[in-house]
């Protein structure tokens, strides 16, 4: 059944006090107006990227999960507004996520496409925008989630892929934008939902920290040579992990990962020198998440969380001195299947925006504001 949209002014706001000082923070959606498109497509993901190199982020928006539908790139007008739209590819595809970076070092942009059981894609971008040049990459397999990182360590991206029920991927980048190199990690019954890349143990190696479904999470540590032996189990195998990312929330010097779960209560798992992981914050209530993100949203110093919920209203948790959280519930009139958050300055005024891929309903973004 299709949703109707009523029009509903929102201003979701909180007043804190830091160092002696009142300061306001706002989520601004203007009644839906700040939309990328009209469409309601299976939207999986969204991504922020300047792809046009004019200086402001673009949204690549990846349609269809399970079913084919046209994944698309919308020009940001440099204010924020998403007016002019593009689609990629001449074939409609089953998209999980569109990721972009220049491939092949020719100094234009270029556009990876992870998709669910039919061939992933590149796009090569040229001077005049039209992608027309493409290859595919990887394996035929149930792809959720595509990631860009030079993960050897010689100077060029590579493409990593997580695959569920199926070996994860790392395509490795010969320089020219080919990428049939490939090193798998995680089992063959693996359910990975997402990859995140971070030098997580700080020896200058790029290490892998993934999001399992009913399993337990993972890390698995580079040992320099591409070779992932070294795995650290983390979380509660019983836990519908869908998303998770990194940020020091305790100003300790290692790095945390927050867990987003379907179904049970989402987590921060703190970080220290044995990469242990055995201290754990949990959020009071138990949500349907899918998608978790990591962002000093009103620049204060300390980490904020953005929560994407499946049938719910969405979440802002505001990060404070004490270690502890201010929830601000986005737009209460919506309970939207919000498969991805995506953060990022669209409106280039300084402070970190939120972007909703909506599975079935609009695409929705929320200007951050402080007064």
């Amino acid at each position: 059944m299709k949703k109707i949209r009523t029009q509903f002014t929102f201003l979701a706001f909180l007043t804190i006090s830091l160092n002696g000082f009142a300061q306001e923070v706002s989520f601004f959606n203007a009644d839906g107006f700040f939309s990328i498109g009209t469409q309601s497509n299976r939207t999986a993901s969204i991504t922020l990227s300047d792809v046009d190199q004019d200086g402001d982020l673009d949204a690549l928006v990846a349609n269809g999960r399970h079913w084919a539908e046209q994944n698309y790139i919308y020009y940001n007008d440099g204010n924020g507004g998403f007016k002019l739209a593009q689609p990629i590819g001449k074939f409609l595809d089953a998209s999980y996520s569109v990721k972009s970076a220049d491939l092949n070092n020719d100094g234009f942009m270029d556009i990876a496409v992870a998709n669910d059981n039919i061939e992933n894609k590149i796009y090569f971008g040229s001077a005049n925008q039209n992608f027309d040049k493409e290859i595919s990459f990887g394996s035929i397999s149930p792809s959720r989630n595509l990631e860009i990182a030079d993960i050897d360590n010689d100077g060029d991206f590579d493409l990593i892929i997580s695959n569920r029920k199926a070996q994860n991927e790392i395509c490795l980048n010969d320089g020219k934008g080919n990428f049939k190199n490939i090193i798998n990690y995680g089992n063959q019954s693996d359910q990975t939902i997402q990859t995140k890349i971070v030098d997580i143990n700080k020896d200058g190696f790029l290490d892998l920290i993934t999001a399992e479904r009913q399993s337990e999470n993972k890390v698995y540590i580079n040992d320099g040579k591409q070779k992932f032996l070294k795995v650290i189990e983390f979380g509660n195998e019983d836990d519908e992990s869908r998303s998770i990312d990194l940020g020091d929330f305790d100003k300790d010097g290692f790095l945390d990962i927050i867990v987003g779960n379907l179904g049970s209560k989402n987590s921060i798992y703190y970080g220290d020198k044995d990469l242990k992981f055995n201290s754990v914050y949990y959020f009071k209530t138990e949500r349907s998440t899918s998608s978790i993100k990591v962002a000093d949203l009103n620049m204060d110093g300390y980490l904020d969380i953005v929560e994407g919920n499946s049938e719910e209203r969405n979440y802002v948790y505001l990060g404070q001195e004490n270690g502890e959280f201010v929830e601000i519930g986005l737009r209460e009139d919506l309970k939207d299947d919000t498969y991805n958050i995506e953060i990022g300055d669209v409106n280039n005024d300084g402070f970190p925006d939120i972007v909703e891929s909506n599975s079935g309903t609009w695409n929705l973004y929320y200007r951050t504001r402080k007064k």
